[in-house]
């Protein structure tokens, strides 16, 4: 370290050391001088040592300043939205870099002329502008959108949340505020939506496909015991009527054998949709089985199911596919058995098991007594 740094760091120490060397010369009083001059270089260190860490503390503070408000304007450059500062007389003490992009002015052409960003407002939108910013000086924030002219001489949309900024007293001295592309965000808003109608578009294919047999749109298996399941205890709470028709092609595989699986899967298709042209609107079609069809029908009682059963299975054979290739038309014939919730019944399992032996003895009596 050199002397000069030495003399500038320790400058009261310094000062002591002359006042003493200056005291010691004096002749007459040259003892009493010394001593003097010993009191005073004394004081001088003492002074250093407590003035020292108050300045060194306000460089440090001044440098963390200078540091806080580099920091600051470099944050606010990266950020996609423009902050800035202005004073009630339009004049703009600072604005983020990111102006340039939204309007093409550098900052430091704003800073040259004031009330440079009012001048920029489409005159449309000026005097609201200017009313909301007198509002300001009132203390109460302010959220505004108007036409930003650019430099290129179009026009940008924009949304500006303005703050004010009050002084150690309470004054509102200045104002700060944010603008925000608002024409960005309505384009950001748009892709949002359409996101979100995609989403929902997906959900509704998840859910449709998570309840519904791929092949022929009726509801599947599981879905079925649900629904099932909940007609079953609402009958039981609320002492109503519930009856199953479950319902087979019969020979299905030696159709497919013979015709081809293609076929077989136009009947099931065909069958499906003519049992749901001719139900009701409460009652439910599923494809339970490669070749069964359960139809679930609330508080139809035992009486109704045969009339029922009878009509669902005459209008089914009545349909027919047609083979292109060989320009044949192919029918098809299917068995049905009924069953209706009686006080024995404990659960779904049992319903469900009891149509399946009424299906079973429907298909040994047509084995017994074919048709005619």
């Amino acid at each position: 370290m050199s002397l000069k740094s030495l003399v500038s760091k320790y400058r009261y120490c310094a000062i002591g050391i002359l006042i003493a060397i200056n005291c010691s010369m004096i002749s007459i009083f040259k003892l009493n001088g010394l001593a003097f001059g010993l009191i005073v270089f004394a004081f001088c260190c003492t002074l250093q040592f407590f003035m020292d860490p108050n300045e060194e503390h306000e460089k440090s503070t001044k440098g963390s300043k200078a540091i806080s408000e580099s920091l600051f304007h470099r944050v606010m450059n990266v950020l996609p939205d423009i902050a800035y500062i202005s004073m009630f007389d339009g004049s703009v003490k600072y604005i983020s870099e990111g102006i340039e992009k939204l309007a093409g002015y550098k900052p430091d052409e704003i800073y040259k002329t004031r009330n440079f960003i009012l001048q920029l407002v489409h005159p449309e939108d000026r005097e609201k502008v200017s009313g909301q910013i007198q509002k300001l000086q009132d203390g109460s924030r302010a959220e505004i959108e108007y036409r930003l002219l650019k430099k290129d001489g179009t026009y940008v949309c924009i949304s500006d949340h303005l703050n004010p900024i009050r002084n150690e007293w309470g004054n509102v001295t200045h104002y700060h505020g944010v603008l925000i592309n608002f024409d960005e965000k309505k384009i950001h808003d748009k892709n949002l939506q359409s996101l979100n109608a995609r989403i929902h578009q997906l959900n509704d294919m998840v859910n449709h496909h998570a309840v519904r047999d791929s092949l022929t749109n009726s509801y599947n298996r599981r879905y079925s015991l649900v629904i099932l399941q909940n007609e079953f205890n609402r009958a039981r709470t609320q002492n109503k009527a519930l009856s199953c028709i479950l319902m087979d092609i019969d020979n299905l595989e030696s159709i497919n054998n013979r015709c081809g699986y293609f076929i077989g899967d136009r009947i099931l298709t065909e069958i499906s949709k003519c049992l749901q042209k001719h139900i009701k609107l409460s009652d439910v079609v599923s494809r339970f089985g490669d070749d069964e069809f359960l139809i679930i029908l609330p508080e139809i009682d035992n009486e109704e199911l045969d009339r029922t059963s009878a009509l669902l299975v005459n209008a089914v054979e009545k349909c027919f596919v047609k083979d292109e290739e060989k320009n044949l038309n192919i029918h098809f014939e299917v068995t049905a058995g009924t069953i209706s919730l009686t006080m024995l019944t404990k659960n779904i399992t049992d319903l469900i098991e009891q149509a399946n032996q009424s299906l079973y003895a429907a298909k040994v009596a047509k084995k017994i007594y074919p048709k005619g």
